[in-house]
């Protein structure tokens, strides 16, 4: 309403009117095909390129933060694994250089097998002489003295075994 018109003078819609508004329009393919095109196009427009490259940069991030646990997870069971041979050589006795060379099992029984066979006690080797270094008097001396005298006859010599 404008100051020059009043209330009154305001024509009131009639209803042929308000039902011309109303009724259903009909549209041909062609018109619909254009209001699907432009209704796409300013959806297109609603999504901001800075909105898209924040989450493709966050997307970014998280993907090289899953790397990065995934990369420490793996330290972490190795550290695990490393701790567990050390521990196991350490209850069996097994010296530094073949806990590094020959434990190399992934679990704790066969850790602990390796362990067994490589810290097990070596048998102690039995003397295959057993009076080797003792001295023993076998029969008499005179096949001693027969043996100085044929010794110091092939040497030359009088006093060898005097």
């Amino acid at each position: 309403m404008t100051e020059e018109t009043s209330a009154d003078e305001v024509e009131a819609p009639t209803p042929a009117t308000v039902a011309a508004q109303i009724a259903p329009r009909r549209l041909t393919q062609e018109q619909i095909d254009r209001e699907v095109t432009r209704a796409l196009r300013n959806a297109e427009k609603d999504i901001k390129p800075a909105d898209y490259d924040e989450v493709r940069a966050q997307a970014e991030r998280a993907t090289e933060l899953e790397q990065k646990i995934a990369d420490l997870q793996g330290e972490i069971s190795h550290v695990q694994l490393e701790s567990l041979r050390t521990s196991v050589a350490a209850r069996f006795g097994v010296s530094d250089e073949d806990r590094a060379l020959l434990m190399t099992g992934a679990d704790e029984a066969t850790l602990t097998l390796q362990a067994e066979r490589l810290g097990a006690p070596a048998v102690p080797m039995r003397n295959v002489a057993p009076r080797e270094g003792t001295y023993r008097q076998t029969g008499d001396n005179r096949s001693d003295r027969e043996m100085s005298s044929f010794v110091n006859e092939l040497m030359g010599n009088d006093t060898f075994w005097d």
